[in-house]
Protein backbone atom coordinates (compact mmCIF):
# COMPACT_ATOMS: atom_id res chain seq x y z
CA UNK A 1 0.00 0.00 0.00
CA UNK A 2 1.56 3.75 -1.25
CA UNK A 3 0.72 6.59 1.10
CA UNK A 4 2.10 8.57 -2.06
CA UNK A 5 -0.61 10.48 -4.32
CA UNK A 6 -0.01 9.71 -7.88
CA UNK A 7 -1.71 11.78 -9.97
CA UNK A 8 -2.96 10.56 -13.58
CA UNK A 9 -3.38 13.76 -15.12
CA UNK A 10 -5.61 14.60 -18.62
CA UNK A 11 -5.35 17.67 -20.30
CA UNK A 12 -9.16 19.31 -19.35
CA UNK A 13 -11.11 22.38 -21.19
CA UNK A 14 -12.86 24.23 -17.99
CA UNK A 15 -15.16 27.13 -18.78
CA UNK A 16 -15.97 29.97 -16.13
CA UNK A 17 -18.24 33.08 -16.90
CA UNK A 18 -16.73 32.83 -20.45
CA UNK A 19 -13.12 32.37 -19.94
CA UNK A 20 -11.82 28.60 -21.64
CA UNK A 21 -8.64 27.30 -20.60
CA UNK A 22 -7.27 24.08 -21.40
CA UNK A 23 -5.37 22.83 -17.52
CA UNK A 24 -4.30 19.53 -15.96
CA UNK A 25 -6.81 17.63 -13.93
CA UNK A 26 -5.96 14.60 -11.80
CA UNK A 27 -8.33 12.23 -12.85
CA UNK A 28 -8.74 10.35 -9.26
CA UNK A 29 -8.88 13.51 -6.93
CA UNK A 30 -10.12 16.19 -9.54
CA UNK A 31 -7.68 18.50 -8.49
CA UNK A 32 -7.02 21.37 -11.41
CA UNK A 33 -3.42 22.31 -11.79
CA UNK A 34 -1.85 25.69 -12.92
CA UNK A 35 -0.51 25.66 -16.40
CA UNK A 36 1.31 28.49 -15.71
CA UNK A 37 2.89 27.01 -12.54
CA UNK A 38 3.55 23.82 -14.31
CA UNK A 39 3.70 20.46 -12.03
CA UNK A 40 6.25 19.26 -9.74
CA UNK A 41 7.89 21.35 -7.04
CA UNK A 42 6.43 24.38 -7.88
CA UNK A 43 2.79 23.46 -8.90
CA UNK A 44 -0.16 24.75 -7.53
CA UNK A 45 -2.70 22.75 -7.23
CA UNK A 46 -6.58 24.38 -7.23
CA UNK A 47 -10.48 22.16 -5.88
CA UNK A 48 -12.60 24.63 -8.26
CA UNK A 49 -12.47 26.19 -11.57
CA UNK A 50 -13.38 29.62 -9.89
CA UNK A 51 -10.27 29.16 -7.62
CA UNK A 52 -8.32 28.12 -10.73
CA UNK A 53 -9.03 31.13 -12.86
CA UNK A 54 -8.37 33.25 -9.86
CA UNK A 55 -5.32 32.13 -9.32
CA UNK A 56 -4.80 32.87 -12.92
CA UNK A 57 -5.91 36.20 -12.78
CA UNK A 58 -3.08 36.63 -9.54
CA UNK A 59 -0.23 35.91 -12.04
CA UNK A 60 -1.29 38.53 -14.31
CA UNK A 61 -1.78 40.99 -11.49
CA UNK A 62 1.85 40.09 -10.45
CA UNK A 63 3.31 40.54 -13.72
CA UNK A 64 2.00 44.55 -13.79
CA UNK A 65 3.54 44.77 -10.75
CA UNK A 66 6.91 44.05 -11.80
CA UNK A 67 6.80 45.20 -15.08
CA UNK A 68 9.54 48.38 -15.71
CA UNK A 69 8.18 51.48 -16.94
CA UNK A 70 10.26 53.66 -19.29
CA UNK A 71 10.01 57.44 -19.55
CA UNK A 72 12.19 59.27 -21.78
CA UNK A 73 13.63 62.64 -20.14
CA UNK A 74 13.62 65.76 -21.68
CA UNK A 75 17.05 65.89 -22.92
CA UNK A 76 16.97 62.86 -24.81
CA UNK A 77 14.42 63.94 -27.25
CA UNK A 78 15.58 64.36 -30.88
CA UNK A 79 19.02 62.58 -30.50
Amino acid sequence: MSTQWEPQWEETLVEYKGIRLRVPRDRVTGLYACPICGLGERATYLFTVRDLVYHIYSHIKRHETLSVRYEESPGEEGE
